[in-house]
């Protein structure tokens, strides 16, 4: 994430804010996550909502990883981009610590009146069991929902994420479904954005997928590997 090949994007009115700290791809990733809390944000206004229902928990991930956000409520985005924006890039990528971590969040915070959806996002790769993946998505149903995960290559086509989001829609589809609400879920995804316009517009569409309040777990992940990931952003969207 510390490459200076993709920079945050360009004509928003947090740009500037961004570059000074982040002008990179953990800055580019930063502008995403903006866009899709101040996109979350919006919807509530146009439903005439006071108040947003999500909660949002942002871990960030190399190495180890860090906690910036926890079921947060009350924020709004520029508070949430203030929060992020005191973390730079580091050395490292380890999915099974961010997922495990993401569970964690997840167990920790559950609530029966949202649904739980994780949103990982890296721009660089390295192994994780499946066995990692299937414990996060089947203790989702063991709670009361099927998780939706969203993967988020930012670069090269990642087929560890690919495989991470089958996994989730596979345990995803053989979950009971809500007699009262069948139709509550949003399917999990894989995405691969190969630059700064794109990882946007990907969280964009993530965004205007939920139309139901939820619980987001970022998980964004901090690298300064050879593919640079940078983005140590789990939501729990450091994105998972």
């Amino acid at each position: 994430m510390s490459a200076g090949d993709r920079r945050p994007l360009d004509n928003t009115p947090t740009t500037q804010l961004i570059r000074r700290s982040h002008n990179n791809r953990l800055g580019a990733a930063y502008s995403s996550l903006r866009g899709f809390w101040e996109a979350r944000h919006r919807a509530v206004a146009v439903n005439g909502g006071n108040a947003r229902r999500d909660a949002y928990s942002v871990i960030l991930f190399d190495h180890s990883v860090t906690t910036v956000v926890t079921h947060d409520f009350n924020s709004s985005p520029t508070e949430l981009l203030n929060a992020v924006l005191r973390y730079r890039t580091d050395g490292g990528t380890n999915f099974t610590l961010a997922i495990e971590t993401a569970r964690a969040c997840m167990e920790r915070h559950w609530s029966t009146e949202r649904v739980p959806v994780v949103i990982f996002l890296s721009d660089g790769e390295c192994g994780i069991a499946d066995e990692t993946m299937q414990d996060l998505c089947r203790r989702s149903i063991a709670l009361g929902k099927p998780l939706s995960f969203h993967a988020v290559s930012f670069g090269p086509n990642s087929g560890i994420m690919q495989r991470m989001a089958q996994i989730a829609r596979d345990v995803e589809s053989g979950a009971p479904q809500d007699p009262l609400n069948p139709h509550a879920g949003v399917p999990s995804s894989y995405n691969q954005a190969l630059d700064t316009v794109r990882l946007a517009e990907t969280f964009l569409g993530i965004a205007e997928s939920l139309t139901k309040p939820r619980v987001l777990c970022s998980v964004d992940e901090r690298s300064t590997q050879q593919r640079t990931v940078c983005i140590s952003t789990a939501i729990w969207p450091h994105v998972a």
